[in-house]
């Protein structure tokens, strides 16, 4: 799966515009397969991780998922499909360990109960698919949209606390992107965690 960002050429001319039209559709098992066994994956999180700029590196360099659903092009007028699942994004841990507790936390979390949880590109955060309750009289922008926005606040009520991983640490659950094609990049992580049926 190419990356998001357009790449350019040291005189900042334009070599690859960005990506916007799927490359594929995967299945959140595929993405787990990805995460857990992708030797180019781990590569290419091992450069993102030691780059001076993390956010350019992981656009440039790695893969993304629109987990919320399935789209023609990566605009919310192109929705095709729900996945039935809404991204969690926690930030600003202090350590890897601390990310690490924080996936386990978070995918034992019995309000959550997300499908897959994993350490984010700069290894100082997690990532959650959450399954997305659906409601029958809500259009499905809407229902995605309404689901995002709970699992987002209620993970920064439960978890965003001085003692929730450590002493000195106060998670920050991502707000930024709580539009349908939000993307998700993926990040090489062997000890994943994922819930089957």
């Amino acid at each position: 799966m190419p990356p998001i960002a357009p790449i350019k050429d040291k005189q900042g001319r334009l070599m690859t515009p960005p990506t916007l039209i799927p490359f594929c559709e995967v299945s959140i098992e595929q993405v787990f397969q990805m995460i857990t066994c992708n030797e180019n994956l781990k590569t290419l999180t091992a450069q993102v991780r030691n780059a001076t700029d993390i956010r350019a590196a992981k656009a440039s360099l790695l893969p993304y998922v629109t987990p919320c659903g399935t789209f023609t092009r990566r605009s919310c007028k192109d929705f095709v499909s729900p996945s039935h699942l809404v991204i969690v994004d926690v930030d600003g841990l202090h350590s890897y360990q601390e990310a690490v507790e924080m996936r386990r936390m978070l995918y034992d979390d019995p309000l959550l109960q997300p499908v897959l949880t994993f350490i984010s590109p700069s290894g100082l955060g997690v990532k959650a698919f959450v399954p997305c309750h659906y409601s029958p009289t809500i259009n499905d922008a809407q229902n995605i949209t309404d689901n995002m926005s709970w699992a987002m606040r209620y993970v920064e009520t439960a978890y965003n606390t001085v003692t929730a991983v450590s002493s000195e640490t106060k998670s920050k659950v991502d707000f930024s992107g709580k539009d349908l094609v939000r993307s998700c990049f993926l990040s090489y992580d062997p000890e994943a965690l994922f819930r089957t049926k």
